[in-house]
């Protein structure tokens, strides 16, 4: 029997095929004869994982989201205690981390077009380290004010800004397509499970008031997530010859997304959620305080989203093909689970178990959308489009918190969640309808209509 030639790339030279990931639809073969691709069911969400270079960017990547997830949480904490409790610099805290995602993330992708992906997200990791190490002895030593925490924080949400679109190709690279799938649903799954694991091992040191140990734990996860990624054996990335300056660039990666259906249609989804769907996070201290009854259990909101997310994630994983009309579809279930919430009585079960539903298809939606768009953009452009994902998705957060909270004032904040839920309904029936036309027949060859 004569394999095909995918099966004679992908198994001839194992090293080889790690260093350089074969992409079979690239080579126009059809994806439904390409071996496993979407299809096979086993082990499908953990496929990544076999390879060498995606292993040790996962190891980065749960290790460094751990020491974010600690730190994040203590400086929280470390405003709280600056400020007595003042809700305006909590608010000025998010969008100090937030607002570079917004106006610097499409330079942050021309870059990652334009120079070697890894060794960006190597400097930028250092650049965080060094900046938490400063934070630290601030904190230590008793200097640290609201100011400067705001301005360090607005130079840590820079240095996210410009690893982000890095960190996405760099994913993209070290595995072949056919199982980008499974790279994209495991870096989600471990996102979730940090952002309960952080929390969770930040207590005792938001505890005994010690957030500097809590800002050294996360310079040192830095550090070894840059040595793990300094390790890592990936074809680098062929800059697009020409091109002009930055703007012309950044057209480029705008007109190649709307050329690639259904990535436009994709983006615009992402930011309607985002602004409408997301943003409703910064109302829950609000409705654990006024609805359920006591501020604290805020946290176990949190949890309970985390938790389906985190199963939501990992389920993305194993779907044979992500689609805009089963985006749309989880996005009507999504908004009805946030006006369920909104609505529903007071009792901390129900409301917890549709945290968890309202998590699960939060990260289900942003993994199939983003799946799809990794999918079906050529890689020299990849940086410029996954950071119009970014500006969508973290850009426009801060955004949309502040309109949500704005309306709740007026309208309280049952009604703004309900509200947001039926947006979230709205644009998801919309975005299901529309599926079909916003859709291109073939936007890669060999790629099934989508």
């Amino acid at each position: 029997m004569v394999d095909s030639p995918v099966e004679e790339s992908l198994g001839a030279n194992p090293a080889e095929a790690a260093l350089n990931p074969v992409d079979p639809v690239a080579m126009g073969v059809p994806a439904d004869r390409v071996p496993g691709f979407l299809g096979s069911s086993k082990g499908r969400a953990f496929r990544a994982l076999a390879h060498e270079p995606f292993r040790l960017l996962y190891a980065a990547f749960l290790i460094n989201q751990t020491g974010f997830w600690i730190s994040h949480i203590s400086l929280q904490a470390l405003m709280v205690e600056l400020t007595n409790d003042d809700p305006l610099y909590l608010g000025r805290l998010s969008a100090a981390i937030f607002t570079p995602a917004f106006f610097l993330a499409p330079l942050a992708g021309v870059t990652a077009d334009r120079y070697d992906r890894r060794k960006i997200v190597l400097v930028c990791y250092a650049a965080v380290s060094t900046l938490m190490l400063l934070l630290a002895a601030f904190s230590g030593f008793g200097v640290i004010t609201p100011v400067l925490a705001l301005a360090l924080s607005f130079l840590l949400g820079t240095a996210f800004c410009f690893a982000g679109p890095s960190s996405f190709a760099v994913a993209a690279n070290t595995v072949p397509v056919l199982d980008l799938p499974s790279a994209v649903s495991l870096q989600s799954a471990a996102n979730n499970l940090t952002r309960v694991l952080g929390p969770v091992l930040a207590a005792p040191l938001l505890a005994t008031h010690h957030f500097e140990l809590a800002f050294c734990i996360f310079g040192a996860t830095s550090l070894i997530s840059a040595a793990l990624i300094a390790r890592i054996q990936i074809r680098p990335n062929v800059p697009q010859l020409g091109g002009g300056g930055i703007f012309a660039r950044l057209r480029v990666g705008f007109t190649h997304a709307r050329e690639r259906r259904p990535a436009l249609p994709a983006l615009l989804t992402v930011a309607g959620f985002s602004v409408f769907g997301v943003s409703h996070i910064t109302l829950l201290p609000v409705y654990a305080e006024r609805v359920l009854g006591h501020s604290n259990l805020f946290v176990w909101i949190v949890v309970a989203s985390g938790i389906g997310a985190l199963v939501g994630a990992l389920v993305a994983g194993y779907s044979r093909h992500s689609t805009l009309r089963s985006c749309g579809i989880q996005l009507m279930l999504y908004g009805l689970a946030l006006t369920g919430f909104a609505c529903a009585p007071s009792w901390l079960p129900l409301a917890f178990a549709i945290q968890v539903v309202i998590g699960f298809f939060y990260f289900s939606v942003m993994t199939h959308l983003q799946t799809l768009v990794q999918q079906i953009v050529d890689d020299d452009k990849r940086g410029r489009v996954t950071s119009l994902f970014q500006v969508a998705w973290a850009g426009l957060i801060p955004f949309g918190a502040l309109a949500m909270g704005g309306v709740a004032t007026s309208a309280g904040v049952v009604a703004t969640l309900a509200g947001a839920g039926a947006c979230c309904v709205a644009i998801g029936g919309t975005v299901a309808a529309g599926a079909r036309r916003w859709s291109s027949p073939l936007p890669l060859p060999g790629l099934r209509a989508r």
